[in-house]
């Protein structure tokens, strides 16, 4: 994630917040798994990886997961290429 982490706060509940715009959304376990890959800096690869591993999905799965959240994200300007 191209942003700084420490710009959101992250709930456990999946509830997240942009303390810069006071935008907030709730994402589901899986959404909350990517977000947090991605707020450490790991790459959409690494994000399907722990996709896989924290739910025991296939990665066909995962990545189409992964796609479609990161997708989402740039819908609301959450993330950059």
């Amino acid at each position: 994630m191209k942003k700084s982490a420490e710009r959101y706060l992250v709930k456990d509940s999946g509830f997240i917040m942009d303390l810069a715009t006071g935008h907030s959304f709730t994402a589901n376990a899986t959404g909350l798994v990517i977000f947090r890959a991605l707020m450490d800096g790991a790459s959409a690869t690494e994000a399907v990886q722990r996709v896989c591993r924290e739910f025991t999905v296939d990665a066909e799965t995962a990545q189409r997961d992964v796609d479609e959240f990161i997708q989402e994200l740039r819908v609301f300007r959450l993330h950059e290429d």
